[in-house]
């Protein structure tokens, strides 16, 4: 057994030059398993898909952090999208070798006190039904299930998702909090 080393997390705002790494998750066909496009096959792909998110944040409708380790390793991404009438929507993709290592974890609550410092009173998260660990990440962070339904996640392509919500982020942070040492 390997001995426990930790690790902080960074957070950096996501920008074009991070679309070579984050092609090791979007290109990355298990890692994609439960997102509701396939994988991207090529680079150009993700650059695309890049632009894209960085659009939304030029609007001012999402804020998207590139999530590394102390040593710069690329883990993965964390959002809030979705940004409207004080609600957001949260997603996370981490590179599948750092699965199980709790920074998606890390990421989520960094994303969670970044949306009460913006106000934000509710996150959303939507997830395909049979994806547990997702599951078990959102109600760890103190999200609650609000329905289950099939949703359209493509031209032709249906899949049962749940919906989860969290009001009042970041309120789980206030000092003297052990909701989180669970």
């Amino acid at each position: 057994m390997t001995p426990f080393e930790p690790h902080r997390i960074n957070f950096m705002p996501f920008a074009l030059s991070d679309v070579g790494e984050f092609f090791q998750i979007r290109g990355d066909e298990e890692a994609m398993r439960y997102w509701d496009w396939p994988a991207d096959k090529t680079l150009a792909e993700t650059e695309f898909v890049a632009r894209g998110m960085l659009e939304d944040v030029s609007a001012g409708t999402a804020k998207i952090w590139t999530v590394r380790l102390s040593d710069a390793t690329f883990v993965g991404v964390v959002d809030l999208s979705e940004i409207v009438n004080g609600e957001a929507d949260i997603g996370f993709m981490i590179r599948r070798d750092h699965w199980g290592k709790s920074y998606a974890f890390g990421a989520c609550v960094l994303a969670i006190v970044n949306a009460q410092a913006m106000k934000l009173r509710r996150l959303k998260a939507r997830i395909h039904a049979d994806n547990a660990r997702s599951r078990k990440l959102l109600q760890r962070l103190g999200f609650l299930a609000a329905e289950t339904r099939d949703v359209e996640i493509r031209p032709g392509v249906t899949k049962r998702c749940e919906f989860f919500a969290l009001d009042d982020p970041g309120s789980r942070f206030v000092q003297g909090s052990s909701s989180l040492s669970q």
